[in-house]
């Protein structure tokens, strides 16, 4: 642990690293007194640590969510309205954390299992981190979130185009779709489903007809080949 001394205007204290060299955690050691009462110890003599954050941890509100004038941009009174509006209409009574499940400690286990049973087909377990669409469509649950939305952006805000602006990650999908597309293309998968030969094909190029069709990527190969063989109707 290596050791600095500052010092504020009450009191001297000790700042230092702990942990590893891979992972050093910056602390801060302050002198903490005895404390007797009635002849019993109620707390020891010692250090006490605290963790400090480093300055990339730190994040100013007031230079993330301010404007070019170095203003924070702060809720209207009829947007606060409007966000409890939609939080009261999205229905959270009896909620528990409990309730959701971590949907890949689910898919280990479902692996798991259809190996201790010998199982080929393994199946795609609920997620239910996933939003409840039927919930959301609710149209109480529309009108508030129609009107919240139109308090924020305004009546002239363009959803659409501004959605439909692409990300790294849809840049990404995209060129992995074309490429499936093309691959896909050098195989007659007709022919390779109706004499069995689909077999001898590798699991990467079994995914591009996945990719291609928008198919789930999951399961062994001969999981993929019956579901490339239940999309051609085979």
């Amino acid at each position: 642990m290596t050791l600095a001394y500052a010092n504020n205007y009450q009191s001297n204290f000790a700042v230092a690293f702990s942990g590893s060299s891979s992972c050093p955690q910056l602390v801060a050691l302050i002198a903490q007194e005895e404390v007797i009462q009635s002849g019993s110890q109620i707390e020891p003599p010692g250090l006490q640590m605290i963790y400090l954050p480093y300055s990339d941890d730190i994040r100013l509100v007031e230079e993330r969510y301010s404007d070019t004038s170095g203003m924070v941009t702060k809720a209207s009174s009829d947007q606060i309205k409007r966000a409890a509006d939609l939080i009261n209409h999205i229905d959270l009574r009896d909620f528990s954390v409990l309730q959701i499940s971590n949907p890949a400690l689910q898919r280990h286990y479902t692996v798991l299992e259809a190996l201790a049973l010998e199982e080929d087909d393994v199946e795609e377990p609920i997620d239910e981190t996933l939003p409840d669409e039927e919930g959301l469509a609710r149209p109480g649950v529309v009108r508030a979130s129609e009107e919240f939305k139109t308090a924020v952006y305004g009546d002239n805000y363009d959803e659409e185009n501004e959605i439909g602006k692409p990300t790294e990650a849809s840049k990404k999908r995209k060129a992995m779709v074309e490429f499936a597309i093309k691959e896909c293309k050098q195989y007659d998968w007709g022919e390779l489903a109706d004499t069995g030969k689909l077999k001898d094909l590798t699991v990467v190029e079994l995914k591009f007809y996945l990719t291609a069709h928008n198919l789930p990527m999951s399961g062994k190969k001969e999981v993929i080949i019956n579901r490339i063989l239940s999309h051609m109707g085979k």
